[in-house]
């Protein structure tokens, strides 16, 4: 009797445990109504990029260097182009604005406007890097990265007042909407202007050209040299746009090669123009730094680091903390060590 009791309190015991360790089994699925775990591994940084163009060759370059970099260094880069138009860009920022993204880079097509852009960031909590060129009237940006842009305009003006100290001047500057323009002309002028009070310098023709669109260059110049029987000794043109279509211009006069013109950007064009002799020289401003560092700073506003900076830019409502990269001067006499022996452009380039 005793020995029935034993086998039967076994096992009841044995039911118990049963039943235990199946309520405290794995299932292979998740209980309807839970939230599935949430995973510890780290989230991917997404970087929005708008860009207002791929007009000139330089937008091309940027957003290539970027694209790659950011897959060097595992970042999802979302990019956006506005096609030199601004509705356009703000439809294309705020669509990046729900997607998502954990840092903006923001090259403007008008630098004013897209302070409404830099705000609808802010709100969302979204860090902005102003690209190349600087946005204006807002005081929430969060870094300025680009060229050191008055000393770009400094170095065209040195230029150009050494080649023809007193003559006849095209003045070009580029687009109203772009602050970059304005800093250009602003460091131009610090040496034309005194040789124009001294009467050495005769302003025949001083324009903005509309978007940087070189058709409008071409416009500007044709009209001075038919309104001055083709009679001018210098242009300066903002960029290598701009300065081909001049030269485009003087060409049909017979004059390309006998007019020094500045320009800007580095463009291969450009750079056979330079070797050919039809235009003086350009800005070297190398995108390939510029678009790693935009990376770069990007990754550390999206992990909340401090960004090292080397100056400030007033914008019309604060000092923007900048990042400026040195610009530099290229002519027929250092073009190959300059833009050939770094790697950005080549050789066959030149012919």
């Amino acid at each position: 009797m005793k020995k029935f009791k034993v086998l039967s309190l076994l096992m009841a015991l044995m039911m118990v445990v049963t039943m235990f360790v199946g309520c405290g089994s794995t299932p292979t699925s998740e209980p309807a109504g839970e939230e599935p775990a949430v995973s510890d591994a780290p989230q991917k940084i997404k970087v929005g990029l708008s860009l207002p163009t791929q007009r000139e060759e330089r937008w091309v370059r940027d957003k290539e260097k970027m694209e790659e970099v950011a897959a060097q260094m595992g970042i999802e880069l979302l990019v956006r182009v506005a096609d030199a138009n601004m509705q356009e860009q703000i439809t294309q920022v705020e669509a990046l604005l729900t997607q998502g993204i954990d840092v903006l880079i923001l090259a403007p097509h008008d630098a004013s406007a897209a302070a409404s852009l830099v705000d609808k960031a802010k709100q969302e909590g979204v860090p902005v890097i102003s690209y190349d060129r600087l946005i204006t009237n807002t005081d929430k940006l969060d870094i300025y990265l680009s060229f050191d842009n008055v000393k770009v305009g400094e170095l065209q003006g040195k230029f150009i007042t050494e080649q023809v100290p007193e003559g006849k001047y095209i003045i070009m500057s580029g687009a109203p909407t772009d602050n970059n323009a304005t800093l250009f002309k602003q460091g131009a002028m610090k040496y034309i202007q005194p040789l124009i009070d001294a009467g050495k310098i005769q302003v025949i023709a001083e324009q903005a050209v509309d978007n940087w669109v070189p058709e409008n260059a071409l416009r500007i110049v044709e009209a001075a040299l038919a309104a001055n029987n083709n009679e001018v000794d210098a242009i300066l043109a903002p960029n290598d746009g701009t300065a081909g279509a001049a030269i485009q211009a003087l060409a049909a006069q017979g004059l390309a090669g006998d007019v020094p013109i500045t320009g800007q950007d580095a463009e291969k064009a450009a750079a056979k123009r330079i070797v050919e002799g039809t235009q003086s020289m350009t800005i070297f401003k190398d995108t390939r730094a510029l678009g790693q560092a935009a990376i770069e700073i990007a990754i550390d506003l999206a992990e909340g680091k401090n960004v090292k900076t080397n100056g400030a830019v007033d914008n019309g409502k604060f000092d923007v903390p900048s990042v400026l990269l040195e610009p530099d001067v290229v002519t027929a006499d250092n073009i190959r060590e300059v833009l050939v022996n770094s790697g950005y452009i080549t050789e066959a380039d030149l012919k």
